[in-house]
């Protein structure tokens, strides 16, 4: 932008050089100085419009580089939710088992108490109805 108006500054210089009167070698270099003039705008407008199409391509590659990074933040992070899930549904079938075979054990221990104490009583029964024959027969 700075060249442009400098640019446009010399032109108009020139061009003002060109209609006051100078003779016709004035003239004639002051239009080589105004098309030279004109080029170098050509030639800074070329080179802005490079230079924006170069930062722009940077601004593009850069967003695709952040767009890949960030899709493969969130494929990581489902994978860490799939693992997760995975460990808490395992850990949760253990504990499942492990509590069915407590429940289990618990209910095999209770049948065989209830089965001692059930042979317990038969027996004391039978001790008791035995000294029973006994004092009837003794007496």
């Amino acid at each position: 932008m700075k060249n442009t108006k400098t640019t446009l500054a010399l032109l108009f210089a020139v061009l003002t050089l060109t209609l006051t009167g100078c003779s016709k070698d004035d003239v004639e270099k002051a239009q080589k100085s105004a098309a030279d003039a004109k080029d170098a705008v050509v030639e800074a407008a070329s080179d802005a419009g490079d230079a924006i199409a170069d930062t722009t391509k940077d601004a593009v590659d850069a967003a695709g580089d952040m767009a890949d990074d960030a899709a493969d933040a969130m494929s990581d992070a489902g994978d860490a939710i799939a693992d997760t899930t995975k460990d808490a549904v395992d850990a949760t079938g253990e504990a499942m088992a492990d509590a069915s075979d407590a429940m289990s054990d618990a209910a095999s221990d209770a049948g065989d108490a209830m089965s001692d104490a059930a042979d317990d009583a038969a027996d004391a029964a039978s001790d008791a109805a035995k000294e029973a024959e006994d004092a009837l027969n003794n007496k």
